[in-house]
């Protein structure tokens, strides 16, 4: 197997052209921690971006940050904390739910490349949102720029938004910048006990209807619920997060409490359960493939009724009801949790973890709808016609 480790753009370039010209299929690699995300497949090479680090400039006072790809997440996290801000989409290190015992949080190029966001997204926005810009190399060997280092750059195509969860299948990116946030002053979470699912997605939508801005919302059974320290002795508890200056959330969640009932979990406990809702690390007891389901909250109590009664499931809830993470094996678990959400009015399931051979009988990514499917085709052709980067990745011929 053929390895590049480029250590700028033009290097990719030129790894690129090799592949064409020997008609190479590439992964696409850096850290190395999202390998286990899509399909298995086998590569001629590999172009590993480990060497493309560093912060190529950081402007906390103008909220943007520029990194190379293959930064590691703990160095842009060490610096935001420096200047006391955070990418508010909130990337989970989702290590440990990916690999079972990896620590690495990985890279800044596979957050983006893989789209991943955490609790906050249900507010704050994924991760695409707040790309404002990047250099990449595409298939082809062609080197290209999207927007700028400005919030209100608007020039061209929005092409951040078809590279992120484009699983490297596109280009190579390179030189990524981001909107940075403050970080909010402290936080902390409500927990009210609820008697079933639908009454959990319930209580949550009547939170959000306040006007106290609450930020994040899970829902937990109760053995989930137990081992996260924060059980009520109810069936399921509903999690609420409140976040900014302290004199504020004090008061928001004094207001939310005093209508709601539940107990309030201060930061010490509450951040730290967040880190794990937000990377689906709960469902972590025991070996078992682990899937990511989104689906609209009104219909995630019946989903869960439905595989509950037929499969030894572990789950719980983020995104108010609307992200499921759930734990079980076999692939016959998988094609009924599609049946479940061809139900939906809209939703995907994905395979996160598989522990076995769950991969050679299901796709991992939700099958496309046949005319997706060829616009996907097309959108691989334009960027990459001889299918050099991460082919068969996500879906199977792209």
């Amino acid at each position: 197997m053929t390895e590049f480790i480029p250590t700028n753009l033009d290097d990719v370039k030129d790894a690129v052209e090799y592949a064409k010209t020997h008609r190479q299929h590439l992964e696409i690699v850096a850290g190395g921690t999202k390998q286990g995300l899509g399909r298995n497949m086998t590569f001629d090479g590999v172009i590993n971006l480990s060497k493309m680090t560093g912060i190529v400039d950081y402007q906390p006072e103008e909220l943007v940050m520029s990194v190379r790809a293959g930064t590691s997440m703990d160095d842009v996290q060490a610096a935001l904390d420096n200047a006391n801000q955070m990418l508010a989409f909130e990337p989970p290190n989702m290590s440990l739910a990916l690999s079972r015992g990896g620590k690495s949080p990985g890279t800044i190029g596979g957050v983006m490349a893989a789209n991943i966001s955490g609790s906050r997204r249900l507010t704050a926005g994924a991760a695409r949102d707040f790309l404002l810009g990047f250099e990449a190399i595409s298939g082809r060997g062609e080197n290209f720029k999207s927007g700028g280092k400005v919030v209100k750059n608007v020039t061209g195509y929005d092409l951040s938004k078809l590279m992120c969860g484009s699983f490297g299948t596109l280009a190579v990116m390179d030189e990524i910048t981001l909107k940075t946030l403050p970080r909010p002053e402290t936080s902390c979470s409500l927990i009210i006990a609820t008697d079933d699912f639908s009454q959990a997605v319930a209580t949550i939508a009547s939170v959000f209807a306040t006007p106290h801005e609450p930020g994040a919302a899970a829902i937990l059974p109760r053995a989930i619920a137990d081992k996260a320290g924060v059980g009520l002795n109810s069936n399921f508890v509903a999690v609420i997060r409140l976040e900014g200056i302290l004199i504020s959330v004090r008061d928001r969640v004094g207001h939310l409490q005093t209508k709601f009932g539940g107990e309030i979990v201060k930061h010490a406990l509450s951040h730290p359960l967040w880190q794990s809702i937000s990377a689906g690390n709960l469902c972590d007891d025991s070996p078992r493939d682990l899937w990511k389901l989104s689906c609209p909250p009104s219909d995630a109590a019946g989903i869960i009724e439905v595989i509950s009664d037929r499969y030894d499931i572990e789950y719980f809830a983020d995104w108010a009801g609307g992200l499921l993470w759930i734990g079980g094996n076999g692939h016959a678990l998988g094609n009924d949790l599609r049946l479940a959400i061809d139900k939906c009015a809209s939703g995907f399931v994905h395979l996160i973890r598989d522990v076995g051979a769950t991969k050679d009988k299901i796709e991992p990514f939700q099958p496309l709808a046949p005319s997706i499917y060829a616009l996907h085709q097309r959108v691989k052709a334009a960027f990459d016609p001889l299918a050099v980067l991460n082919f068969g990745r996500m879906h199977y011929g792209i």
